[in-house]
């Protein structure tokens, strides 16, 4: 990103950031890593990445990034972290132990902020401003541990959107050594939370888990103010997280799936192992004609990518689907 696309929206002085991430077998999984930690280098004065052992060529990729756009004006390398996944196989967890690795690592560069970005995740170039701004404008307000963002979560294809996962999750904190990853890596919490923070053992909503310590990455007002909220809808655009883990053909799905099974259920029954799958993500291919469609522009650290992947399949609009009906009555309409 361009000094004079930052310029406008620069608020206080630049804080120092070190992005971080965490992953094995990335391209297994068909992980755009490459897109992820790219589109939040022109922001980050350093970048460090907990590679897991793999069977594949996750480390290689890792190392070669393209750091060029990094925001210290010499290039530099990915710090990687070498790691060995631990065998725990409930509620995802060992993906917020391996986070964790990469957030201790970033703690120690002395940095302000640390933006977290999993492999799966893309940040909108034109959406670097609003989070560039954000960081300058609570840089000094201790108070404030993270930056939310919104969520567009892909499936299947890179046309098709699921509103109903999760909205918002925090992919900028405060590297005070006060927070760390809950739950299966969504995002932030407090190590040992204050007693005004409710909600402390829902370690996956991170907005519950910091509580009022959040601040939106969002655009700001001539006086230097995060937009407001009336009648509690927050104005003013807000920073994306472009979230591709679920933009899979039918054999991927299904070795993502394989994956998800282990990490979250390895050790569950079999009984069980079904209703919390059928629970946490539904069934993609049968739910996909009433999921809505992207008509907006995509990250460009994307557009190879998503010029190799077809549509899914064809279908009607979802509003002239009754299946889409059903769908809002039984769990209400979010977008």
């Amino acid at each position: 990103m361009s000094t004079a696309t930052r310029s406008n929206s620069r608020i206080g002085p630049e804080p120092s950031v070190c992005g971080f991430s965490f992953g094995r077998n990335l391209t297994k999984l068909n992980y755009p890593v490459e897109a992820a930690v790219g589109s939040v280098l022109p922001l980050c004065r350093r970048f460090v990445f907990a590679v897991g052992q793999s069977d594949d060529d996750t480390r290689q990729r890792v190392a070669n990034i393209d750091t060029t756009a990094m925001n210290h004006g010499q290039g530099g390398t990915i710090e990687i972290v070498d790691t060995q996944w631990p065998d725990v196989q409930v509620d995802g967890e060992v993906l917020s132990i391996e986070a964790n690795k990469a957030m201790s690592a970033a703690e120690q560069t002395g940095c302000t902020w640390g933006f977290y970005i999993q492999a799966d995740e893309v940040i909108h170039e034109d959406d670097l401003s609003l989070v560039d701004a954000a960081m300058r404008r609570w840089a000094d307000a201790d108070y404030v541990k993270a930056l939310l963002f919104r969520y567009l979560h892909f499936v299947l294809d890179y046309e098709t959107t699921d509103p109903w996962m999760y909205h918002k999750a925090c992919r900028v904190v405060r590297l005070d050594r006060t927070c760390r990853i809950f739950g299966d890596a969504c995002g932030p919490g407090f190590r040992d939370p204050p007693p005004h923070v409710l909600n402390v053992n829902d370690g996956y909503l991170d907005k519950r888990h910091l509580g009022t310590h959040v601040r939106w990455a969002a655009e700001v007002d001539g006086h230097g103010s995060t937009a407001q909220k009336t009648n509690g809808l927050l104005l003013g655009r807000k920073a994306r997280v472009f979230h591709y883990g679920w933009v899979k053909t039918r054999d991927q799905l299904d070795e993502k799936f394989e994956m998800v099974d282990k990490l979250w259920w390895g050790t569950l029954s079999e009984e069980e192992k079904q209703r919390r799958k059928h629970s946490k993500f539904g069934k993609f291919i049968d739910r996909y004609p009433v999921l809505k469609k992207y008509r907006g522009p995509h990250p460009a650290l994307m557009d190879a990518l998503i010029a190799q992947h077809p549509s899914y399949a064809d279908v009607r609009s979802r509003w002239l689907n009754p299946r889409f009906y059903a769908e809002v009555l039984k769990h209400g309409f979010h977008g």
